[in-house]
């Protein structure tokens, strides 16, 4: 008899559309999102070039601002994203932004719907955390890169450390069931190495998250959100040291940081 259950990476994604189809809205206003320094130096190593003549796709847009940023530099950004809610929002946005360069498509990450070699640059911004097969997106989105084009790619990473990770894993999931795993640097690495890429810069940074923003933008139930924040702030002190673990003045918590990567990776031309 065959097992019809669905499977670990069909249930994942069923949990990342439910998710973000109730949050869209919020991943559009979300500071975090729409605008910082990473956005910026994203662009920064893009190599567009001194005229729009290239083919971009953006892949789990969200609320559509890497695909807004992307889109003055290209000929055409195509904004891919697996939820249709998401889609629509992003589109919403990008039309009230003046863009009319920009496509929307839906599109699972890990079976892109497009030929091979179509696009100039990739990119791919605080999103693959959430997908269940990291090495197969990666090896998806080496496969619709044209030959030395470029794989621009932000996201949340572990610190390594077994407690550390343990911890950061732990309330991502907590806050968002959606979440699949934040991949440590040297693991991203060996993805995009095994598909192709070579690593032309990668670097790390740190973010600051306003824990009732961050909680708010996930729709975390109150009780939720208050036992979350307990177990925060009763963890062993080199937890709280690393991840800058806050509180307000009357105790509750404020503000944690967490690690993220910023990697420019090309398709090898050979």
């Amino acid at each position: 008899m065959t097992d019809q259950s669905p499977s670990p990476d069909s249930t994942q994604k069923a949990h990342v559309q439910e998710q973000f189809a109730r949050t869209a809205e919020g991943y559009v206003t979300s500071r975090s999102h729409r605008q910082g320094w990473d956005l910026d130096r994203l662009i920064e190593l893009g190599d567009w070039g001194p005229a729009p003549t290239l083919q971009a796709l953006d892949i789990a847009t969200g609320g559509g601002h890497t695909a807004l940023a992307v889109a003055p530099h290209v000929a055409q950004v195509i904004a891919s994203d697996l939820t249709p809610r998401m889609l629509e929002t992003a589109r919403a946005f990008l039309e009230t932004q003046g863009i009319t360069n920009a496509r929307f498509v839906e599109a699972d990450a890990e079976q892109l719907p497009f030929e091979a070699e179509s696009f100039d640059r990739v990119t791919c911004r605080i999103a693959p955390h959430h997908f269940p097969n990291v090495g197969q997106f990666v090896n998806e989105v080496a496969r619709v890169l044209k030959s030395g084009g470029l794989f621009l790619l932000i996201d949340c990473i572990s610190p390594g450390e077994k407690d550390l990770d343990a911890f950061d894993n732990t309330v991502e999931k907590w806050r968002d069931p959606s979440h699949g795993r934040s991949y440590t640097k040297e693991e991203w690495f060996a993805f995009l190495q095994q598909a192709g890429f070579i690593i032309e810069h990668g670097e790390t940074f740190r973010k600051t998250h306003d824990y009732d923003d961050w909680t708010a933008r996930s729709h975390l139930p109150a009780t939720e959100k208050a036992r979350l924040a307990t177990f925060m702030l009763q963890r062993a002190a080199p937890i709280q040291e690393h991840f800058a673990i806050q509180r307000k003045a009357d105790g509750t918590l404020a503000s944690f940081t967490t690690d993220f990567l910023l990697v420019k990776a090309r398709k090898n031309a050979g």
